[in-house]
């Protein structure tokens, strides 16, 4: 099976430039701010009904220019990255024919997922009663480059949350038959690190919506269709990749104490010397299993995820602060 055309572009990217990351944002963002600019996106034109809160579509433009950016520079590291992540999973799983799904198996599918971007794009974000469709009109460019700016941001998020449910399907996968060692838990936070990755990816463009708001007024419908599409694609990137592991993680401790306790009990029998060390490694052995983790990720990855959940409330908290604080200034 072929590498997706997207895939093939970043690798193209990580084997051609040193800082492949930042080049890939440069590459995306300075065109678009570029194109956005041109356009008149940054120009006042408070004559038109486009523009009575030119503030906010300039932080509309900021947003159609540094999301995109920012999702393929996450999605270049996210490759870059994982092909380390899943080499090290896939060898602790046993050679067999469902252990063996091949990666990007849904990628052929891009071009679905940029239709659907297209789609939700036109009919959620785009508003054709403040935009000007008539080409002698003086908003004309910078309508369609509000328009061009929806499309390709979409479509960008789109195709970004198709390759990170093909992965995570592929860690679900490997969930199921991954050999666990209930004592030995660190080498499963791959899964781990790799929601943890994805969730931030979420969190991180949810954090950018509040670019909207640089008129200092808060609007639902400007976080309206991020938070529809961010807060189930982040419960999913978290839970899809970890269910499955988990699971085995809790059939594996359950079998061990089940096991343990089987020998305390053939233990408890003898009262000599012997069986009452060995009674009591059991009763430690059998502490030290009850409370092991179930979930594969260690104290450090589950407080990073704590973290990040706040980022998005305490960006919107600080814009909001900020305009109470503007405001009382410019009140005297």
């Amino acid at each position: 099976m072929s590498t997706p055309a997207p895939v093939r572009l970043i690798e193209y990217a990580l084997n051609r430039f040193s800082y492949p990351v930042p080049t890939v944002g440069a590459i995306v963002g300075i065109p678009l701010f570029t194109l956005f600019v041109i356009s008149g996106g940054f120009r006042p034109m408070p004559e038109y009904d486009l523009w009575n809160r030119p503030m906010e579509i300039m932080g509309v433009f900021l947003l159609l220019a540094i999301l995109p950016a920012g999702l393929l520079m996450w999605f270049t590291a996210w490759v870059r990255s994982s092909e380390s992540l899943f080499s090290d999973i896939h060898s602790q799983v046993p050679q067999s024919s469902e252990s063996q799904m091949k990666r990007y198996r849904l990628g052929k599918y891009w071009p679905i997922a940029v239709v659907l971007g297209t789609t939700f794009a036109i009919l959620g974000n785009i508003n054709g009663s403040s935009l000007s469709l008539d080409s002698e009109s003086e908003i004309f460019v910078t309508s369609a480059a509000i328009a061009f700016g929806q499309i390709f941001m979409w479509s960008i998020v789109a195709v970004t949350l198709l390759f990170v449910f093909n992965d995570d399907l592929l860690l679900y996968q490997y969930g199921k038959s991954v050999r666990v060692n209930i004592y030995n838990l660190d080498r499963l936070n791959g899964f781990g690190r790799a929601a943890l990755s994805q969730f931030l990816m979420v969190i991180g463009a949810l954090a950018l919506t509040t670019l909207q708001s640089l008129d200092r007024d808060f609007q639902w419908v400007n976080y309206a269709n991020g938070l529809y599409v961010g807060i189930p694609s982040a419960i999913i990137f978290v839970l899809l990749p970890t269910w499955t592991i988990r699971k085995n993680i809790r059939r594996e401790k359950a079998q061990a104490l089940a096991s343990i306790n089987t020998e305390i009990q053939l233990s408890s029998t003898g009262l000599d010397n012997e069986s009452l060390v060995r009674l009591n490694g059991l009763i430690a052995r059998r502490d030290q299993v009850q409370h092991t983790r179930t979930w594969p990720m260690d104290i450090s990855i589950f407080s990073r995820f704590l973290f990040y959940i706040f980022i998005p409330p305490l960006a919107w908290l600080g814009a909001a602060l900020m305009e109470v604080m503007l405001d009382s200034f410019l009140a005297g």
